[in-house]
């Protein structure tokens, strides 16, 4: 191990410069913002589907937050500062900033399936970066996390999902020499509401 006098104060080591590491910077401020928008849904979600949003909310929480200190990390092996700042984190991120709490749960997930769908956008774009310059470790971190938030999106993708319809059963008492009928509707299709940008699950 070097002698600590052989370290010259504020340097640190660079490797050249690489269009991945915009890429990771992003990811990484997109981590952090997202991470605080289920924290914050987490603790304000009300209604009748509480239970379940609230602990739903938490646990993709958990699983945006185990990301943050990896894209960070990846940026200091490839040479480069890690953002710390929430000037800079706030800066780097292409997600919108949450101006008002969501109204309803259903604004709730929409919301986050948007955030879910331009992480997932930018990751892709982020696996391809890396693949073109040769950098495997990146394209593995983006590969590794962009089915993480895929699978996120699919949660919340079903949730947001109208219910298919039911009818009730209708049934008419038989008269004598009369069949009795019964009927229902189950539709063979139903559809899912309206939200920015598309599922990408693949």
């Amino acid at each position: 191990m070097p002698a600590l006098g052989s370290l010259r104060e504020g340097t640190m080591p660079r490797t050249h410069a690489t269009p991945v590491l915009s890429h990771l910077l992003r990811e990484q401020a997109n981590a952090v913002q997202l991470y605080l928008q289920y924290k914050g849904y987490h603790w304000n979600v009300a209604g009748p589907l509480f239970r379940e949003l609230h602990l739903l909310f938490d646990e993709h929480a958990a699983t945006v937050f185990g990301t943050i200190d990896a894209l960070a990390e990846r940026q200091r092996m490839l040479g480069a500062p890690a953002a710390y700042t929430l000037e800079e984190l706030r800066s780097a991120s292409t997600l919108p900033a949450e101006g008002t709490l969501p109204g309803s749960t259903r604004e709730m997930l929409a919301r986050l399936l948007a955030a879910h769908r331009t992480i997932i956008e930018g990751m892709h774009a982020g696996f391809k970066a890396a693949d073109v310059e040769g950098d495997p470790g990146t394209a593995d971190l983006f590969a590794r996390f962009v089915q993480s938030h895929q699978k996120m999106e699919w949660f919340l993708r079903e949730l947001a999902s109208e219910p298919p319809v039911v009818a009730e059963e209708q049934s008419r008492s038989a008269y004598v020499g009369e069949k009795a009928t019964y009927g229902s509707t189950i539709p063979t299709s139903h559809g899912t509401p309206s939200f920015p940008g598309h599922p990408m699950t693949s």
